[in-house]
């Protein structure tokens, strides 16, 4: 007898010594749902048995011996976490505490059931009362891959390949790998004390009153904290009430109410859910899609930009489209050595975290002409990685580029996708149909500085809009409006964004209901009168261009294509548009971002340049069959206030009338 009591004294200090034991963690127990006893106040409780801890431990008959497991194993065989973003070696099989763990919260073994029976019996069974399986949101189910990883190795050579992550050797608290450099259940939760919910080992929010303490303790997000005005870390903008709450999940994060759901408060959790996420190997999102997660909060109930409704514009980015789901390859931390090939165009498309850094963004949108105008990539696209092209000379196919990790410029961020880079020398199809020739352009190509002619989204434009007629200097500066000036740049967004009334300074090509997602008409009438509401005229003076009713060519200085001969000064702006009835697009590329030629301009006759850039066979001149540009022309050399009729409408010497 003395033998056996000390064997069960020797057994109990064990499993005190394993397992943190004292009287005060027991009695911690007890108040928690972990108390399966009939003195337990959850939902799962015994019908008699008063013991706390047989449900999961035993001194005798144990397996696994370490943690001198009682609970019967489940036979489960489950489907780890995996993902394109895990920088960790794919987990295998639970191992460890999280195997234990997963004995309950799999939802494939009774809670009663154990090895061995109380008082003794040595012998498996059901304790009585407890003969149902886990469900609810404890159920963690056996397809784990919505569930944050366990049983993989943290170690500082993973630290070394994500500098997101903090090196194990600092992790010297509760929360840490086990014994064998596992990340397992218990490097968050505590199964013998719920001082913190959900058994966690530290609370929902820090002493500051920010959220996911527990997630920060592991992760340190680029940026996270250390960029100013960050609303998805500051918010405390609250949920509105109408409709479902964003971030609340029942059974897992903050009260749902509009007083405690706040970015600040919820933290990682207002994107991330650690258990039963809504999506299968995609970071463990709180909505289904990459996408869907934003607009929970940027559908107009919580974010003050309602992306949403932009995004539901006839053209947009097909973020929304639900049959890209799960397929997306974010590149989280670009070396430039891998990019989307050939194989995955089918699957192209665009998700908010291509533009947008959801643990860096910063309020402040790209800058509206006028003050000031530059190409400086703006607050919201902070921390997202692009590329800088190796540009080579006059309109050639841009091969080499630089990963960018955090752009400066917001051309480096739209040519990771709209350019050689992406596609290689197979530029996708126009997924409306509506470019001439069914593809998208390389716009690399188009934008390079080198070329003759451009936007100024790289750099400053070519055009310093000046001119001599007859020995006399004239500035034509004037004819640029909305504050820009010969030496401004822009941004790609300054075209191509939603022109919303209510919401005026919503930027960006989420979507609008003009083709190709810009905030005015552009199209075949653009240039003739009573289109000065198109795209064009947001920084062209639509009174010297002829797009507004009654322009009159007599302010022939105001632009560059002008006629001073022989005493005769004619603004040819509006006598093509105004006389003629020839839009833009009748002298200047269909595709406007840049050209092998100045001032964007086609030849249309003789050797035509090709499509889509060529959009002059829609326009000959009052029915003529002689239209646009002739090939026979160098229009380079022509100088701004010297050209002539014959210059573009035959092949002679003669001078004419414009």
């Amino acid at each position: 007898m003395k033998t056996r009591n000390y064997a069960w004294l020797a057994a109990v200090l064990l499993l005190s010594g394993l397992l943190g034991w004292t009287a005060s963690g027991m009695a911690g127990i007890a108040g928690t749902k972990h108390n399966l006893s009939v003195t337990g106040t959850g939902t799962y409780k015994a019908t008699s048995e008063t013991q706390l801890c047989v449900f999961c431990h035993t001194p005798h008959n144990t397996n696994p011996a370490v943690g001198l497991w009682n609970h019967e194993l489940s036979a489960a065989t489950y489907t780890p976490y995996a993902s394109n973003t895990l920088a960790a070696a794919a987990p295998g099989q639970p191992s460890g505490a999280s195997k234990l763990c997963l004995t309950c919260h799999d939802g494939t073994v009774a809670l009663g059931g154990v090895r061995n029976l109380p008082f003794g019996h040595q012998t498996a069974g059901t304790i009585s009362g407890l003969e149902a399986l886990l469900t609810g949101t404890a159920n963690l189910g056996t397809d784990l891959r919505n569930d944050h990883p366990v049983s993989f190795t943290y170690d500082a050579s993973l630290a070394a390949t994500n500098l997101e992550l903090v090196s194990p050797a600092a992790l010297t608290g509760k929360i840490k790998p086990d014994g064998n450099g596992l990340m397992q259940c218990t490097s968050c939760h505590d199964a013998h004390s719920d001082a913190y919910p959900k058994f966690m080992h530290v609370g929902y929010t820090d002493g500051a009153g920010y959220g996911s303490p527990l997630c920060r303790t592991c992760h340190t997000k680029m940026y996270w904290g250390t960029v100013a005005n960050m609303p998805h870390r500051e918010q405390t903008k609250p949920w509105n009430g109408l409709g479902i709450n964003p971030w609340h999940v029942p059974g897992h994060n903050l009260a749902n109410d509009s007083v405690n759901s706040t970015n600040k408060a919820n933290g990682c959790e207002s994107c991330h859910q650690p258990h039963n996420a809504a999506t299968s190997g995609n970071r463990i999102l709180k909505q289904d899609g990459e996408t869907g997660v934003c607009l929970v909060c940027h559908n107009g109930n919580v974010a003050y930009w309602n992306i949403d409704a932009a995004m539901n514009k006839m053209y947009a980015h097909p973020s929304k489209n639900a049959a890209y789901d799960g397929r997306h390859k974010p590149k989280r931390m670009p070396d430039g050595t891998v990019r989307e090939d050939q194989a995955d165009l089918a699957n192209r498309h665009a998700e908010c975290e291509d533009c947008h850094n959801p643990h860096a963004v910063a309020a402040g949108v790209s800058p509206s002409v006028p003050n000031p105008t530059n190409n400086l990539a703006a607050p919201v696209n902070k921390g997202v990685w692009g590329v800088q092209p190796t540009w080579p000379g006059l309109w050639g196919q841009v091969t080499s580029y630089t990963v960018v990790p955090d752009v400066q410029y917001q051309y480096q961020l739209c040519l990771k996708c709209h350019s050689y880079y992406a596609f290689g020398a197979s530029p996708p199809l126009d997924p409306y149909g509506i470019i001439v020739g069914g593809v998208n352009t390389d716009q690399a190509l188009e934008f390079n500085p080198n070329n003759a002619s451009y936007h100024p989204v790289v750099t400053t434009g070519k055009n310093n809009f000046q001119m001599t007629v007859n020995g006399v200097l004239y500035d034509y500066s004037s004819s640029l409006i909305g504050g820009m000036t010969p030496n401004s740049t822009m941004t790609c967004s300054e075209c191509h964004s939603d022109s919303n009334p209510a919401l005026p300074g919503l930027k960006g090509p989420h979507g609008a209901d003009v083709w190709p997602i810009i905030w005015g008409p552009y199209d075949f009438t653009t240039g003739q009168p009573g289109t000065d509401n198109h795209i064009c005229f947001k920084c062209h003076d639509p009174t010297v261009y002829g797009a507004a009713t009654g322009a009159s060519d007599t302010t022939w200085w105001k632009t560059g294509f002008s006629s001073g001969t022989q005493g005769v000064k004619k603004n040819l702006h509006v006598r093509h548009v105004v006389a003629r009835d020839m839009p833009c697009l009748g002298c200047h590329s269909l595709i406007p971002h840049g050209w092998k030629r100045r001032a964007l301009l086609i030849y249309g006759t003789g050797t035509i340049d090709p499509e889509p850039y060529n959009g002059h066979s829609k326009f000959p001149i009052n029915g003529s069959s002689v239209y646009g540009i002739p090939s026979a022309r160098d229009v380079d050399a022509m100088a701004s206030g010297q050209w002539r009729r014959s210059d573009c409408h035959n092949t002679g010497t003669g001078v004419g009338s414009c």
